[in-house]
């Protein structure tokens, strides 16, 4: 049995991420691959909190001809069921300014995964936050952003 690849979207090549249930809907599109992703990242929380899953068609220019399409193939998004994490789980009585300061490590680290394709629970990012500085934080972000292929 052999798959074809679906037609491209409409216009000239871009970053777009299109459903792949029948209706070939654009669900994020950008001049930029990191906002599709980032966006993606954001329907998978919201997804997977809901215990549900999609799937998506990704889209972009190619490497090497920028006027023709790159097909990436389809990744399905979310599907783990995520329990609801209470303040105390995460992060068991911190001032108001410890709080601040972790809130924007896990942020941080949240942001960087979800650019690089990676959903991650918040419980799981808490994990390697809480121990962090904000130096070492901002350290692995950007070797995610440097690891991961534009």
């Amino acid at each position: 049995m052999t798959t074809s690849t679906p037609t491209p979207p409409p216009g000239a090549p871009r970053f777009v991420a299109m459903s792949t249930d029948g209706s070939r809907t654009v669900i994020a599109e950008s001049p930029a691959r990191d906002a599709v992703i980032l966006a993606l990242g954001a329907m998978a929380q919201t997804a997977a909190s809901r215990g549900e899953e999609f799937t998506a068609d990704l889209w972009g220019p190619s490497n090497d001809l920028p006027a023709r399409w790159r097909y990436d193939g389809p990744k399905t998004f979310g599907g783990a069921t995520r329990s609801v994490v209470t303040t105390e789980e995460v992060a068991p009585a911190l001032t108001a300014r410890d709080q601040r300061e972790f809130d924007q490590r896990m942020q941080m680290l949240s942001a960087a995964l979800g650019r690089v394709g990676i959903t991650a629970t918040a419980t799981a990012v808490a994990s390697v936050a809480r121990p962090l500085s904000t130096a070492s934080t901002r350290q692995i972000a950007q070797w995610l952003n440097s690891a991961h292929p534009q």
